[in-house]
């Protein structure tokens, strides 16, 4: 499993720039995701494409279904390839170094039935290309920047990937 210190920055001409922070965490196609100041854990499995929000005061957590904008920010982040019909193309820039590791930076270009979206990507120079970080638009004025710091590789506990058997799910349906 590897983990980082995940940093999102907003930035837009129109308010100051919002950031937020939180650890992350990923085994294959499963993400934990803790945010900062938090009561909420979010969970999400790339292959199911589902997001479970867990709420531990409450011992409750909500399943649901990833929409086409979450599976968009998942593949936009590195987090997992595009699935079909979304097609990447990557098109290197520069080798070197970023946060002290031999990187490589790529433009990438993700198109699905002629809508096309862009981003910048530095990842790690080895086979496993960690993400690093990401810079793409939010909009046509706002710019999101994902910075992964101190990556680490650690233990993976299955578990810690899934609902605790003793929380509730909160699912209207």
């Amino acid at each position: 499993m590897r983990s980082a210190e995940l940093t999102l920055t907003l930035l837009s001409p129109y308010h100051a720039s919002i950031t937020s922070k939180g650890t992350y965490h990923q085994s294959g196609l499963k993400i934990r995701y803790e945010p900062a100041g938090s009561e909420e854990i979010d969970l999400y499995d790339l292959k199911q494409m589902e997001e479970i929000r867990l709420f531990p005061a409450d011992r409750i957590y909500f399943k649901t279904r990833l929409g086409p904008a979450r599976i968009l920010k998942a593949v936009r982040e590195g987090w997992m390839p595009p699935p079909p019909p979304l097609t990447e193309k990557r098109t290197l820039l520069r080798e070197g170094p970023i946060k002290e590791k031999d990187a490589r930076l790529y433009f990438i270009t993700l198109e699905e039935k002629g809508k096309k979206w862009y981003s910048l990507r530095w990842v790690s120079a080895d086979e496993a290309e960690i993400p690093l970080q990401v810079i793409y638009p939010a909009s046509d004025f706002e710019t999101v920047i994902a910075d992964y710091d101190s990556l680490r590789t650690e233990p993976s506990d299955p578990a810690r990937f899934e609902p605790p058997p003793d929380f509730m799910s909160v699912n209207p349906y």
